[in-house]
């Protein structure tokens, strides 16, 4: 691990004994120092990376001494720089891509200037999540008490989706017989649905080996207990039954088919082909033998098949009941011949025994005379085994008339198969239709991705549909000790993505960079920072039954926000810290950047070892971790207040104070109590136009918008939530809430709630866990029937892939200039940033998602106010359907289960069979196709020479844009949809694709054309230059409005500078470093701002850029300037980091001060960037 020379602190070097094995590791407290035992712990880890790392070259011996004095040294007003070396570094394929992008450049550009290109190559572990690349085309589901025939926002380049059925899609929602007795917002609405339709096509081929019914079950087979969120009738199913066209064997050889039924667990009714047998079978092994599944199912031609030898299921099939005896071929049965058998009978009660029952019996059944023809079945009483029957009313629906399935193909309506967990789900239509487009779209980039896993050394790639990159590191990655060589010492990491602070939550000590920082940290150098402040968060009290851990980050994310914690390390402690769950602590952890700290860390103690061994993590690892933190005083226990270091400053939160909440409209440190909300709402629609405004007219604020969706008349008004999505590693990480969501959708079901159809709802869980454990309490239907289905795994809506809204909701938004609101349980709101039609979006836990969700409103006094009516037309309030604590954590430990990590985690690399074919080119320098439009070599180090140029002027720059406070990375460089209208839409199209191949920005950072084209096009950039919203400027010389691109490619063209005249807060959002790059492209010298984000400035030292800060409370307009002067920005040859310089403003002079905060930041300067530092120093 040391670098230059021998590490005088190797007398520390000690030998831990943990079992039979033994360790060498670095003994602090050796140092028998008692500042020692003051530091906080996350200082601790700076610190033991010092003395580790130590050879006096990039880490000196001094440096070790300062962060030992670390009181003393964070008082100084100038600042005490000191270096820190990751131990890894982690990234996502937003940043991921360009960062692989850059090391193949350099790797041109080291070979072209002589050197060796495999010297390019990361030194420490890294760790690359694909999340960010899959969207929201496809969501919602047919069975939310909508009806059939619905079709989706959803479909690719802004089209729509059919969610009917091959038939109802076919011959029409007017024709189709079945779609005729079932009409949305009627009263059957809220009814079990009987669909006549086939079962879709399977992507098995006829002769696969894969067993029929064994798709459908739960590919790991946990012996299920009772589950608490289901006292009264433990296991008992209720809820839409489907004839799905799934031929079998029944287990005395009688053909027959099968009888969906969607309840927890899923289930089926086997029906003979004579409609005289009816079993009961679960995915439960004990009640596996029920039915003897076929392998494939085929459209019928014929009464019966000649039953075939049994076979024996292949053990090469994973996630089956290997052993199993099936059928190579099917059975065939007329269809015909089933529809009029069932015709005639009614369903009015079922009674179904629990998991491991192999029958049932329908209760209260009647003969209905033939003319009736509605489903069920004349059958005697055979009432359940324990718990009491689930009452379903009765529905009839016409089936002898029916056309047959071979007759229309269509698209398929349920159970299609799972892509990541290989098993059949009513939920993976979208999840897999989404999959399938991100993998057309993206196919380039992961070809290029798969080249650098093998191209580049000690990268590990995580294959696209795995899961989110915080949470697959909180669950899997993250190491928490390292072991490297029998060495253990603290894990730690850097990330290219600001929420990287999520993992401070495990006790791991890692923040977000810029990605052209970590480029430099895989390539060996440590980052230069200056010796933090730590902020001492005490936690106390307990936490209301009502709250979750998304309140509490919501009320601290605005507290700290508060006392200003920007640059500074937050670590929690007190009594109160031991009351959160080891999820509770990574959300906390991961709204970092929201309230502007670089860490928000917690120490591992108890609860962190516990997680750790819940989400199967080695035992032998995990004594190891627990011995050495403990052997370096790193081991936390949060109720000794005599470990209690010592702080910079302290400040407290009572939980007992935190109340439900949301953030928003625009910013997620303005959190609003949902008692609060309908008032704070109303307010924003009239405050003048800013984070808490939308400037609009009184007489505006009661305007409807009539529009017409599926047949049906809706109304949309200012506060209408069109967007409704659980997503986020910030909350699909925590069981609790997850879960919480669940229960809540099963009260809600149960009375009858129901969500508006052109709401588009959706759940994009951070790692195939999730699935599991909605799967295994139960909750898993209610989710589905309230809309909020499985549509991926990424960040999705978070991040703004959210997809097109209908056609229908779009207009009526845009021509009436409508405040439409997104809810999501994400961590970022910024305006523009989750859809360009959603002016107001608000932070929320996963339950208030489906609260506001089912409101169709956020103008609603949850407390006074119903947010629905039930069956009985009864009022419903929110407090009817939210869960009580106790019955969350129940669910929480029956249903969490270290087998489903086991089950998800073994195959993280190799389970997505798409990914698996891709075949990528092999070789040390990367092949570049002229013709891609999403991999292209950068001009970064183009006619690079082998001396730095050193330190340059600006003389007589414009303004290419005048801003004000909080400009976004989002707004710098939007991830989102590419606009039709842009100079990267008019580019792609040069190109010749079509607006439906445009994908989005944040997929295309490997091809700077469009990335420079991309930088500023955010629709809601708000330049001082325009009168409105937009991502146009005013060209200053020719007094031309343009788009900013067009400006600043005039300014190019005229060889005139430009720089950035900006407010508080640039650049705050992710941590992009196409924020910093796209500047640099558009040929941006400098800026100029009242305040900096902490990584985006770092970007801009890293591109090359000068950040320049007014003094004190200093501002364009306090210093009269209009950005349409002349500026001159001379530097001289002693730079000093922090100093003053003068700005000369056509005739008069500003002092302004320079951020270069490190004597490294200016050696990168004057090299042109750190990339260009890195690859000098590489061919030294």
């Amino acid at each position: 691990m040391a670098g230059e020379g021998p590490n005088p602190y190797n007398n520390l070097l000690e030998d831990l004994q943990v079992g039979n094995s033994s360790f060498k590791y670095y003994n602090l407290p050796a140092l028998q120092d008692e500042r020692y035992d003051r530091l906080p712990f996350s200082i601790r880890v700076l610190l033991e990376s010092a003395v580790r790392n130590c050879d006096n070259f990039q880490v000196k011996t001094e440096n070790v001494e300062s962060i030992l004095d670390w009181e003393k040294s964070t008082n100084d007003p100038k600042g005490v720089e000191v270096p820190f070396r990751p131990a890894r570094v982690i990234l996502q394929d937003f940043t991921g891509v360009p960062a692989v992008v850059d090391f193949a450049a350099m790797r041109d550009a080291v070979k072209e200037l002589g050197g060796n290109p495999e010297l390019i190559n990361p030194i420490c572990p890294v760790d690359l999540v694909i999340d960010h690349s899959v969207q929201v085309d496809f969501s919602g589901a047919m069975s939310r008490g909508r009806g059939e025939g619905q079709e989706s926002g959803g479909g690719p380049g802004g089209g729509t989706v059919p969610r009917t059925c091959g038939n109802c899609g076919n011959y029409g929602k007017s024709n189709c017989p079945a779609f005729q007795s079932f009409r949305p917002n009627s009263p059957r609405a809220r009814r079990p649905l009987v669909h006549h339709h086939s079962r879709p096509s399977s992507p098995w081929q006829p002769g696969s080996t894969a067993p029929q019914a064994a798709r459908s079950s739960s590919p790991m087979m946990y012996s299920r207990p009772t589950s608490p969120a289901y006292p009264q009738h433990s296991n008992t199913l209720h809820g839409a039954m489907q004839i799905s066209q799934s031929p079998v064997y029944l287990v005395n050889q009688t053909p027959g088919v099968i009888l969906s039924v969607a309840g927890p667990p899923s289930a089926y009714m086997a029906v003979s082909a004579d409609a005289t047998l009816v079993t009961y079978n679960s995915t439960s092994t004990a009640s596996y033998a029920t039915l003897v599944p076929a392998t494939y199912s085929v459209n019928p031609s014929a009464m019966y098949s000649p039953l075939p030898q049994p076979q024996v299921a292949p053990q090469q099939h994973p996630g089956y009941y290997t052993g199993a005896p099936y059928y190579s071929q099917p059975p065939t049965i007329n269809n015909t011949v089933i529809s009029e058998k069932l015709s005639g009978l009614d369903i009015e009660d079922i009674s179904l025994r629990p998991m491991g029952s192999r029958s049932t019996r329908f209760k209260n059944t009647r003969r209905k005379s033939e003319d009736s023809r509605s489903v069920g079945s004349t059958m005697s009483d055979m009432s359940s085994s324990r718990g009491s029957s689930v009452s379903t009313p009765s529905l009839k629906m016409p089936m002898s008339s029916l056309p047959s399935p071979q007759d229309a193909p269509g698209i398929p309506i349920q159970d299609t198969i799972c892509p990541f967990h290989r098993e059949e789900s009513s939920w993976s239509n979208a999840l897999q239709k989404n999959q399938e487009l991100e993998f057309e779209r993206n196919k380039e980039r992961f070809v290029f991705l798969k080249w650098g896993s093998q191209a580049l050394k000690n990268m590990l790639i995580v294959p696209p549909g795995s899961g989110i990159v915080h949470q697959v590191n909180l669950e899997y990655l993250a190491r928490v000790v390292f072991n490297e060589n029998k060495m253990l010492f603290p894990d730690s990491v850097v990330g290219t993505d600001s929420h990287t602070t999520m993992i401070n939550g495990l006790g791991v000590v890692g923040w977000g960079v810029g990605g052209i920082e970590a480029e430099a940290v895989m390539l060996g150098q440590t980052i230069s920072m200056v010796l933090p402040k730590v902020v001492g968060y005490k936690i106390v009290g307990e936490l209301d039954f009502v709250c979750t851990s998304t309140d509490v980050v919501l009320t601290i994310t605005k507290h700290l926000r508060q006392v200003g914690v920007v640059g500074k390390f937050v670590e929690f402690f007190g009594p109160g810290v031991a009351q959160l769950s080891l999820a509770d602590r990574a959300t906390i952890s991961n709204m970092c950047p929201e309230y502007g700290a670089t860490v928000g860390f917690f120490p591992v103690d108890s609860t962190t070892i516990a997680y750790l061994e819940n989400t199967n993590r080695d035992s032998g690892r995990i004594q190891e971790i627990e011995a050495y933190l403990k052997a370096v005083k790193m081991f936390r226990n949060f109720e000794d207040a005599s470990q209690d270091p010592v702080y910079s400053e302290i400040v407290e939160l009572n939980l007992a104070d935190v109340v439900p909440s949301v953030s928003g409209p625009k910013r997620p440190h303005d959190r609003v109590s949902v008692s609060d909300m309908k008032k704070d709402f109303l307010s924003c629609l009239g405050n003048k136009v800013g984070f808490k405004g939308f400037g609009m007219a009184p007489e505006l604020h009661a305007i409807t918008a009539p529009f017409e969706y599926e047949g049906q008349e809706y109304t949309l008004r200012n506060g209408s939530v069109v967007i409704a999505a659980i997503t986020s590693c910030t909350n699909t990480s925590n069981p609790s809430v997850m879960l919480a969501a669940g229960l809540m959708a099963k009260l809600a079901v149960e009375r009858g709630l129901s969500v508006k159809p052109y709401i588009k709802t959706s759940l994009s869980p951070g790692s195939g866990v999730v699935t599991h454990y909605l799967q295994h309490s139960g909750v898993t239907p209610y989710l589905k029937k309230l809309g909020f289905d499985i549509v991926g795994y990424g960040c999705m809506t978070c991040i703004g892939n959210s997809g097109p809204l209908p056609e229908a909701v779009q207009q009526a938004i845009e021509k009436n200039d409508l405040v439409c609101c997104g809810v999501l349980s994400g961590n970022r709101n910024f305006e523009g940033r989750i859809h360009p039609s959603t002016r107001a979006n608000y932070l929320a836990s996963p339950l208030l998602v489906i609260a506001y969700a089912i409101a169709g409103r956020v103008d609603i006094d949850f407390e006074v106010e119903p947010i629905g009516i039930d069956n009985d037309g009864q009022q419903v309030f929110l407090r009817d359907i939210w869960p009580t604590r106790k019955l969350i954590q129940e669910v929480e430990r029956a249903s969490v289960l270290p087998e489903m990590f086991k089950e998800c985690y073994e195959k993280i690399t190799t389970g997505n069979e798409e990914w698996n074919r891709l075949e990528a080119p092999v070789g040390v320098l990367y092949s570049w196709d002229a013709s891609s439009t999403y991999i292209k070599r950068p001009p970064f180090f183009e006619n690079m020479p082998k001396d730095a140029p050193g330190v340059h002027n600006v003389t007589k720059a414009h303004v290419l844009l005048n801003l004000g406070d909080s400009v976004t990375t989002d707004h710098i460089s939007p991830a989102g949809s590419i606009a039709r209208n842009s100079p990267a839409a008019r580019y792609l199209a040069s190109r010749n694709l079509t607006t439906r191949e445009f994908n989005s920005y944040g997929s295309r950072r490997g091809n700077d054309d469009v990335m420079a084209r991309g930088t500023f096009a955010n629709i809601r950039l708000v330049n001082k230059f325009v009168g409105k919203a937009g991502p146009r400027t005013i060209h200053i010389p020719s007094g031309d409005e343009l788009d900013v691109f067009d400006a600043a490619e005039r300014y190019r063209q005229e060889n005139k500078p430009i720089i950035i005249l900006a407010g508080k807060e640039y650049g705050s959002g992710s941590s992009r470093d196409w924020a910093a790059k796209g500047p640099f492209l558009l040929g941006v010298k400098a800026v100029i701002a009242m305040s900096y984000e902490r990584i985006h400035r770092s970007n801009l030292v890293g591109m090359g850029i000068i950040p320049l800060q007014y003094l004190d409370d200093q501002s364009a307009e306090s210093l009269g300037l209009t950005g349409k002067e002349l500026y001159t920005i001379n530097l001289p040859s002693n730079l000093v980091p922090g100093m003053k310089i003068a700005v000369q403003v056509d005739e008069r002079t500003i002092e302004v001060q320079l951020r270069f905060d490190t004597e490294v930041e200016l050696e990168y300067f004057r090299h042109g960037g750190i990339l260009n530092y890195m690859i000098r120093k590489m061919i030294q």
